[in-house]
């Protein structure tokens, strides 16, 4: 980690995001998630027009990560992504969620909502105590409005993989 990010990351929390700029990256929430036992859900990347069946064998594949003390990495686009997103609330676990667009636009002027409606189920408001929230773009920046992004995706791939770890975030 960098300097920076390692001394926010001993620090007490904030309402306040981080930006590192060797990654190029916001990042606001448990800073501390970067150093734990990260997973992703590989059926869940890539463009997909899931059938009903196919996003709940994908949701019982996330909940054994969950189950295995992973930190699931996942995203805000489409079913498969939303689904998997849904099922660490479930446990009780933390989760890297990979937004499309800024935090205020994801998580509400006050960086508080959840960004699924099907998460209000299990907490109503986003915590940054036990999540982390990671963009591209600035806090108030809009998103890009798809339903897949290869951008994301891939930043969700280097994440569990340890890659941009392994360069300094």
């Amino acid at each position: 980690m960098s300097e920076q990010i390692e001394s926010q990351a001993a620090a007490p929390f904030t309402d306040v995001s981080v930006y590192h700029g060797t990654s190029g990256l916001w990042l606001y929430g448990n800073l501390r998630l970067l150093r734990s036992n990260l997973a992703y859900m590989p059926s869940a990347i890539g463009p997909g027009d899931w059938t009903a069946d196919e996003l709940q064998a994908i949701e019982r594949e996330t909940e054994l990560l969950v189950l295995d003390s992973k930190t699931l990495v996942c995203g805000v686009h489409g079913a498969a992504h939303q689904r998997t997103a849904v099922v660490p609330l479930r446990w009780g676990a933390p989760r890297i969620v990979v937004l499309s667009g800024g935090f205020h636009y994801h998580l509400g002027p006050k960086l508080d909502h959840e960004p699924f409606r099907a998460a209000r189920l299990w907490r109503y408001r986003w915590d940054a105590l036990v999540d982390l929230a990671i963009s591209r773009r600035a806090p108030d920046k809009l998103p890009t409005f798809a339903s897949h992004n290869p951008t994301i995706d891939r930043l969700i791939v280097k994440l569990a993989s340890g890659e941009l770890l392994a360069q300094g975030l």
